[in-house]
């Protein structure tokens, strides 16, 4: 419809430009006509019939009589009004082309609020969905490494920590992924692991504080030092990881030790369950990129 209208307008600004041109050709050559029989030069009879019969036209609505100077002035009267309707063109032209810059303002301001109504439902429709969907995803980090001891066991020279760090890695998420039902995805990094129901997260953190202690205990005797870091936010197996794993690796490096970093759309999420036994504290706002995080933690309240 849109394009409907402006075609319109276009032709119609087209068409009165070439009406203005007629308008001027046909009082130039009437002009034309009007000096040559002043001079007493003869058309050709084709061409002069239609200089005749707009003689005749002229004459049926306005003949001036000039008995002072025996001259016929009704061609030039003709041509003077093709002059001046070509002139009043003008005015016309401005306004159609005036009209045409309110209508393209009207129908700016209909799409912004159109676009504007259709961004909020669309956001309305993406909070509802949200809101719907209890998946999310837990992304951790696991560090081993050496304590600088007086005395150290010469088995310690034969533990490879890079190899050790992997194995516990994958211990830890065959342990969580044995007692709950869930999905990983492997990074570059460690591993993505996904649960369907945000009810189960004070058990599944507490089953990994569970395998932090048991692993710092065994690694312990070794003189090795055993560090979790944990993130959580919302998202499911379905998502893209580029669009939230950024944010996860981000909270890992600010992780504070026994406390789990999450995002803001997470703390959302739990600070509205009816049993929760973790502690929600505002860490503060983190920049990524020109993103900004508001990061919390979880801390647990049965230490």
């Amino acid at each position: 419809m849109h394009k409907l209208i402006k075609f319109s307008f276009n032709a119609t600004v087209n068409g009165l430009k070439l009406y203005q041109f007629c308008l001027i050709l046909v009082a130039l050559l009437t002009m034309i006509d009007f000096i040559l029989q002043l001079v007493r030069v003869k058309l050709p009879e084709q061409i002069q019939v239609v200089f005749d019969t707009i003689y005749r036209f002229q004459s049926l609505i306005y003949k001036p009589d000039m008995s002072v100077i025996p001259v016929d002035f009704t061609l030039a009267v003709f041509a003077i009004e093709m002059l001046i309707l070509a002139g009043l063109l003008v005015y016309v032209i401005y306004f159609v082309l005036e009209f045409e810059q309110i209508y393209d303002r009207v129908h700016a301001d209909g799409c912004r609020r159109y676009e504007q109504k259709f961004n909020q439902n669309l956001e309305r429709t993406a909070k509802i969905v949200e809101n719907k969907t209890k998946y999310f995803v837990i992304y951790y980090d696991i560090n081993i490494e050496k304590v600088a001891s007086d005395f150290i066991y010469s088995e310690q020279n034969e533990i490879n920590l890079n190899t050790k760090i992997s194995e516990y890695r994958l211990m830890l998420r065959t342990y969580i992924m044995q007692a709950f039902k869930g999905t990983s995805q492997q990074t570059a990094d460690g591993y993505l692991l996904f649960f369907d129901n945000i009810e189960m997260a004070d058990k599944i953190f507490d089953k990994m504080r569970e395998f932090e202690i048991k692993s710092k205990e065994i690694l312990k005797q070794n003189k090795l030092k055993f560090t979790l870091k944990t993130a959580a936010c919302i998202a499911s197996p379905k998502s893209r990881q580029s669009e939230f794993v950024p944010k996860l690796n981000k909270l890992l490096n600010i992780a504070i030790p026994k406390k789990i970093m999450v995002l803001g759309d997470f703390k959302s999420k739990y600070q509205n369950l009816k049993s929760k036994s973790y502690i929600i504290n505002a860490l503060g706002e983190y920049s990524l990129g020109s993103e900004i995080l508001d990061v919390y933690t979880l801390e647990a309240n049965h230490q």
